[in-house]
């Protein structure tokens, strides 16, 4: 046999095989040590980080939705220049009245949310702002937003702890009349305006208006209670007289 058939291990005619070390034999023992320790790191890492997958978190709730849509601040005067700091809580979606319902909402919401409770008892008055789609005869749908603000007035007034601090008004805008491509659960938005300090003998008519007229431009909902609804040139008028 030639001596590159050796170097290859190739049989001998005989059919016995050249005796050929073992591949291992010539490690030395603290590379081997070595190796295993390499081994064990490899293979128990992928091991915890599969025990850890198994451990499924529950899924945590679905978020709640918001209670409140906008927050419209402003502040007004009357014509003696008496200040009235005001802010608009327009309610969400999922608060807006159902359609031909006085007592339902279209939700399963709190009506209340903790930060609204906490600015009613801060107010010095609260207005409960009833309103109602173009849906039906005008007399029957204002008699319907009536109605919407005084049910709407108990549940605010239901939430103030001191009924002396703040006095709650119901007012009616009455029946939508704006742009037909407002949706109809839009033009029943349930909106509570509150008033915080402000003079004893302030018109709030005057100074409400006055502080609305100023942000009509910049909000929609609020130049729709100024001129969309079939009282927007009265549902205020009322107030001047308390």
């Amino acid at each position: 046999m030639t001596g590159s058939a050796r170097k290859l291990g190739v049989r001998h005619e005989t059919g016995v095989p050249f005796h050929r070390p073992p591949l291992m034999s010539n490690i030395p023992a603290a590379a081997l040590s070595m190796v295993a320790a390499v081994l064990a790191l490899a293979v128990g890492i992928p091991l915890r980080y599969l025990d850890t997958a198994h451990q499924v978190e529950p899924a945590p709730p679905p978020p709640s939705p918001p209670q409140i849509e906008a927050r419209i601040q402003g502040e007004g005067y009357d014509q003696q220049q008496r200040r009235l700091p005001f802010t608009v809580y327009v309610l969400s979606q999922e608060l807006t009245w159902k359609l031909e319902s006085v007592t339902d909402l279209e939700g399963q919401g709190t009506l209340l949310s903790p930060e609204l409770t906490d600015a009613l008892n801060r107010a010095r008055d609260v207005l409960c702002v009833g309103t109602a789609s173009f849906e039906g005869a005008t007399t029957k749908e204002e008699a319907r937003a009536a109605e919407r603000a005084r049910n709407l007035a108990q549940w605010v007034g239901s939430a103030i702890r001191d009924p002396q601090q703040a006095r709650v008004f119901a007012v009616s805008a009455g029946q939508y009349r704006g742009p037909v491509e407002v949706r109809s659960a839009n033009q029943r938005k349930a909106i509570i305006i509150i008033t915080e300090g402000h003079a004893d003998d302030v018109d709030l008519h005057e100074a409400l208006s006055a502080g609305l007229r100023k942000k009509q431009e910049e909000y929609p909902i609020v130049y729709s209670l100024l001129h969309e609804y079939s009282r927007s040139g009265d549902w205020l008028t009322g107030l001047s007289r308390q």
